[in-house]
This record gives C-alpha cells, structure tokens and sequence, in this order.
C-alpha cells in the first residue's frame, strides 16, 4: 500500500531527528549542520527546513524527542510486573546515562550554557522530562515500601554517581569499571532506602523557564526541603 502523505512526511521527520543525533554523537555540537543531517537522513536540505527552518528548531525538535524516548522506556521497566523495582531503575538509569543519546544531549547541554537562543526552549523540556522521570521511579519506589524522602534521595545520589562515571569515562583519562559500580552501588541501596531520618534536600530543580538558582541560606531553623520530582 502506498503511505499517505502524513505517514511520508513523518516517516521524513522521523529520519531526520534520528540522523541529527547521530551526527551530535559522532561529530559534536560545533561541526553540526543541517547539511550534515541531511546527507546523512538522505534527504534534501530544503526537506529539513520545510519541518525545521533553523538549526536551534531542529536541535530542539531532537532534545524533545530524545527525552520522549527516555520517558517511554522507563515507563515500560517501571510497568514490568514481578520485578525487582530497585534493579529496574539502576536498569533505567543506566541506559538513559550510557546510551550514545545521551552523549548527545550532553553536547546540547553544553552549547546551550552559552547559546541563550538555545537555552530558553531547551532547559524546560530537560527540566519537564526529568521531573516525570524522577515521578515514576519515585512512585514506583513508593509503593515497593519505601520512604518517600529516601526513595527521592536514592534517585539523585544514583543520577549523580552516574553522571561521574559518564564524565570520566568519555573524557577524562580513566577506564572506570561500570559494572562494578553499579553492583556495588546495588549492594548499598537497601541501607540508603531504609534510612528515615530527614536531612537537606539534595538537589533543587530549577523552573522550567530558567537557570538552576543558587542555593540561599537561611537564617536560623532547619533547612528546607523540595522534592525533587514534583
């Protein structure tokens, strides 16, 4: 049957985004072009432009995609029935942090510290997907039994620790056995899931439309805690 032509010109897009990422993956945010994604998704420039007609709406177009991408896999581990909710999110985590995607998306976190044009569309879509990403292990961690504050802490100290393997690993001189982290980490996470004191909120999540703030202290009393995933 011949496809209709919304499903060409999906099917186009589609072609597009999934070249662009490469292209972001193998050669970087500096030699990335709508020429390179073209010659690349075989298609013509012209055909990029009708759907994108500047480089940041192309970029933009990718950072959603990518993180769509990464929304819907943690929704089908964290659906998965008889399985070990820890293991599913050290699984989900994993694959977000060491999947080529997100080496791209580290090149547009990096453009996008000194493109303000860039960064003004692209922080609340990272901000929006990784709040509904932090939501679901939260969840799921939640109904395992678990604390919520601690649930919560275990999320981030687990990005944070990943972050670090990922830096190391593509671009500093060490060789960081993955594998050996993530199980020692595994072996660590029932004691950090059982604690139940409270302590400072570890991370602030910035709003959706601007820089992450500085952290303010506060005179006197405790400090106050924000959840991570609202």
């Amino acid at each position: 049957m011949r496809r209709t032509q919304q499903q060409r010109r999906q099917a186009t897009q589609a072609a597009v985004l999934a070249a662009a990422i490469e292209v972001l993956i193998d050669d970087g945010y500096a030699n990335f072009s709508s020429g390179r994604v073209a010659a690349r998704a075989g298609v013509s420039r012209g055909a990029i432009e009708r759907y994108f007609p500047t480089k940041n709406d192309l970029l933009i177009a990718v950072t959603d995609h990518a993180m769509e991408r990464a929304v819907a896999h943690a929704e089908r581990l964290a659906a998965r029935k008889g399985k070990r909710t820890i293991e599913q999110f050290l699984l989900d985590s994993e694959h977000f942090f060491f999947s080529p995607v997100y080496r791209a998306m580290m090149e547009l976190a990096i453009a996008a510290a000194s493109d303000a044009a860039l960064a003004r569309p692209y922080r609340p879509i990272v901000v929006r997907a990784r709040r509904r990403l932090n939501q679901i292990w939260l969840d799921c961690l939640g109904a395992a039994g678990f604390p919520r504050h601690s649930a919560e802490d275990f999320i981030l100290l687990t990005h944070y620790l990943l972050r670090g393997v990922f830096l190391v690993s593509n671009w500093l001189p060490y060789n960081p056995n993955r594998r050996a982290v993530l199980k020692t980490w595994l072996a660590l996470a029932p004691a950090i899931l059982q604690l139940r004191q409270t302590s400072p909120s570890l991370l602030r999540v910035p709003n959706a439309g601007g820089r992450p703030r500085k952290t303010r202290r506060r005179t006197g009393g405790r400090p106050r805690r924000r959840r991570a995933a609202s």
